[in-house]
């Protein structure tokens, strides 16, 4: 299967590259501290956080938007992330270019995700609480939620790969991705929220390795989809299973 095919090349991808990409791990988590902070003052007004378990629920649920979310340095680390996908080896300057590039970018795609995610999850959480039939428009507001979500697998890399990015052009390119691919998109989904549970549990995978191997999920993902448009060639285990669809 196509997806558990990209989840295993991240794997190999970041055991060959381990000391490049831990580095650039490293530098994701110090500089999406200020977002955590932002992040952690927003949460604090929502009802209920001040409650048992609400306080360490908000910072798990931070923790894991920012495996996914296009801060900079997650686009920094898709930049990273996009060269030891290839065949060139890595280097740390990748990040720090890709950094350059794209601050501005990926800060302002950044407040439009977190909105429509937060946005979205509010609107799950509102009429599921309900005691109508009307609770019962939640699950179409999940199926956004999912959507919206499934949309930043492609994002980052649409991102660096586009010459002159557009953010509503890079959006409408991600959503026709998962529009055009769903099944592999959703696996891959899954794939990340496990990856991220597991990180979180594990505390010092995330910090170092957690947003490495989600970027290459995404790097790999986008050369996957790439080669089934014909824009890479196909490698040989996938030729047959893409001719099939």
């Amino acid at each position: 299967m196509a997806a558990l095919r990209t989840l295993w090349a991240a794997v190999i991808s970041l055991y060959d590259e381990t000391l490049v990409l831990v580095g650039g791990n490293l530098l994701w988590v110090v500089l999406n501290v200020p977002f955590v902070i932002v992040l952690v003052a927003l949460g604090v007004l929502l009802p209920g956080v001040s409650e048992a378990g609400g306080a360490q629920t908000l910072l798990i649920a931070i923790a894991w938007l920012l495996l996914l979310l296009p801060t900079p340095a997650s686009v920094a680390l898709g930049g990273l992330a996009r060269v030891a996908a290839g065949p060139e080896a890595p280097r740390v300057g990748a990040f720090w270019a890709a950094l350059k590039a794209y601050s501005r970018l990926s800060a302002i795609a950044f407040v439009i995700s977190f909105v429509v995610a937060a946005a979205l999850l509010w609107n799950v959480a509102f009429y599921a609480s309900l005691d109508s039939i009307l609770r019962f428009v939640f699950i179409l507001w999940l199926y956004g939620l999912l959507f919206w979500l499934c949309m930043h697998l492609y994002l980052v890399p649409l991102l660096l790969h586009v010459s002159e990015p557009r953010l509503p052009d890079l959006y409408r390119r991600a959503a026709l991705i998962v529009l055009g691919h769903p099944i592999y998109t959703l696996v891959l989904l899954i794939g990340v929220v496990s990856v991220g549970i597991l990180s979180i549990v594990f505390l010092p995978a995330y910090v170092l390795v957690g947003g490495s191997y989600v970027a290459l999920i995404r790097a790999h993902a986008f050369r996957e989809i790439r080669r089934r448009h014909g824009e890479l060639p196909l490698e040989p285990d996938a030729q047959d299973e893409v001719a099939a669809l």
